[in-house]
């Protein structure tokens, strides 16, 4: 037998042995079927893959819904477009924010962004020259548009401004209840007007040792500390109870310990479910104790920041200063 038959024959007979067995082609065919069975998995994960990713950025979603509608009940007080010019400078333009109960809301600025400016519009020291502040009152929200602070007290916006504008020569309480002091019961209080200095007293004791300071309600203010002046200041604001709180530079006139009590005063208004507004040129005040930073630049506003315990001082002040893109 030559060599070639014997290849041949040696083929042949390999082959009826691999089809005996059950090997060759049916385990090539075999070996097909496994690796669709294993296609057909793979396509089977990466579909349950992608059902699980989609249902993750569903609750994603569903939970940033939420945080919105938590964020839109707590409003009660917002500005849509609101400007200010005086003659061609534009010192406000366009800035639309919302002011939010049991938060503190920081407004962050150089000199001339248009955050002083902003804030006497929202107190009614300043009118718009357009735009819109809209106050929640009974559930609804009602554009309001304030021709004097006592048009924004009325409608529970109280100011606390950087000069105070307390009456030296009058006992603490006295600047407290100023303008609205308290009469005596009877006669003494219909008749001869007499105020009740004794209430007065009680209940400025009461509301500064809420607040965090400990001294005689009858004490002159010219006698105070600066941090006790201030904490004066914010008693007269929070004596209406007040929804809304606007605190103009509250550090600015107080020592470094001082410095501290304000903070912790400035911490305990939001728990009595009001909103506050602060203003500060001091960044690490603001951070201390804001729940958000808006910062405005050259009269608009620019960012508003979310603060948590790693937010970069750095970041706040770069948004500040950065130059208006052209």
């Amino acid at each position: 037998m030559s060599d070639t038959e014997s290849d041949v024959s040696g083929s042949e007979s390999k082959a009826e042995a691999e089809f005996e067995s059950g090997s060759g082609p049916e385990v090539e065919s075999g070996a097909e079927t496994r690796a669709v069975e294993n296609a057909t998995d793979g396509t089977a994960g990466n579909v349950a893959d992608d059902a699980t990713a989609e249902a993750a950025e569903d609750a994603t979603e569903d939970t940033a819904d939420d945080v919105t509608e938590e964020a839109a009940d707590r409003t009660v007080l917002k500005t849509r477009g609101l400007s200010k010019d005086f003659g061609a400078i534009e010192a406000v333009n366009d800035v639309s924010l919302d002011v939010r109960r049991g938060e503190i809301l920081a407004i962050a600025g150089d000199n001339g962004a248009g955050k002083s400016t902003f804030v006497k519009m929202l107190s009614g020291v300043l009118r718009p020259t357009a735009g819109e502040i809209l106050v929640r009152e009974n559930g609804n929200f009602r554009e309001r548009q304030f021709t004097s602070s006592k048009d924004a007290e009325e409608a529970g916006v109280a100011t606390v401004y950087q000069e105070q504008h307390l009456t030296p020569t009058n006992s603490a309480a006295s600047n407290i209840f100023l303008g609205f002091e308290p009469r005596q019961e009877g006669l003494r209080g219909s008749l001869l007007r007499n105020v009740d200095r004794e209430r007065m007293n009680e209940e400025s004791d009461r509301l500064l040792r809420e607040i965090g300071f400990d001294f005689d309600p009858e004490s002159p203010v010219a006698e105070l500390s600066g941090g006790q002046k201030q904490a004066v200041a914010v008693a007269r604001a929070l004596i209406r109870d007040p929804p809304i709180v606007i605190l103009d530079e509250p550090t600015s006139e107080v020592s470094t310990t001082g410095t501290d009590k304000i903070i912790d005063l400035v911490r305990q208004i939001p728990e009595d479910d009001k909103a506050v507004i602060i203003i500060s040129h001091k960044i690490d005040v603001l951070v201390d104790v804001a729940d958000r930073i808006a910062v405005m630049r050259d009269g608009e506003l620019i960012d508003t920041l979310e603060v948590s315990g790693d937010i970069d001082r750095m970041d706040v002040v770069s948004r500040m200063h950065r130059e208006r893109e052209i």
